[in-house]
């Protein structure tokens, strides 16, 4: 199973994403990946293997950053590969998806025939080129993430952050688990799964079927279906 941490701290966020993947580890995968806001600009590391093996090359590059996401992958559309490996971009969008988008295929190609060019095999940077369609058509990513949301058929969350919104997240629940973690000392967070959170914060919301938090800082909105 994938798991899905990400979230907006006061401090840098690195380690907190790390330590999260690691307690996710017992739900199993083949890819790890890390996906950052820095002065405008996303930094994406990814591995196949183990988190050891992303934790590396963190330790390599020494990222430093108050935003990101973070995800182990169970591979369900292409191999196990790094190229397959979340968090996928697209221009300023970067995103990590657990669960199964249906209609990947169709969406695949009508993007294709918009000119996205696509490097993996998985229905997940489908949705990253989606959502960043309507980020370049609307300029607003809470709306781009929602308009792209009522195109994918299947049960999903989602994590994303956007380039030229620092301090961000959205998640969105669509079938597949998704909690808030909130901290006073250590930011906000969602995750997959409640023990990603354990070391951050014992307070938490689960979001319910068709929920979508919006993190902007130090604080949230929650919006229903």
């Amino acid at each position: 199973m994938c798991g899905i941490v990400a979230g907006v701290s006061g401090q840098n966020i690195v380690p907190l994403l790390i330590d999260g993947l690691k307690r996710l580890e017992y739900r199993g995968y083949d890819s790890a990946g890390i996906a950052l806001l820095q002065k405008g600009e996303i930094l994406r590391l990814r591995a196949q293997g183990k988190v050891q093996s992303l934790e590396e090359k963190v330790r390599e590059a020494k990222p430093s950053a108050h935003t990101g996401i973070a995800h182990t992958r169970w591979a369900t559309h292409g191999i196990p590969s790094e190229i397959n490996a979340h968090p996928h971009v697209s221009g300023k969008i970067a995103l990590v998806h657990n669960g199964i988008i249906e209609n990947y295929q169709l969406l695949r190609e009508e993007l294709q025939g918009a000119g996205f060019k696509f490097s993996s095999q998985t229905d997940t940077e489908v949705v990253a080129h989606l959502i960043n369609f309507y980020y370049m058509k609307e300029q607003d990513f809470l709306t781009a993430v929602r308009k792209a949301s009522q195109r994918l058929e299947g049960a999903y969350a989602l994590a994303v952050i956007c380039a030229d919104r620092p301090d961000e997240v959205i998640g969105l629940r669509r079938g597949s688990p998704l909690v808030l973690g909130l901290s006073d000392s250590q930011g906000i967070f969602v995750a997959s799964d409640i023990f990603a959170l354990l070391a951050i914060t014992r307070s938490y919301l689960t979001l319910e079927q068709g929920e979508l938090v919006h993190v902007q800082g130090k604080g949230y909105q929650l919006y229903d279906s």
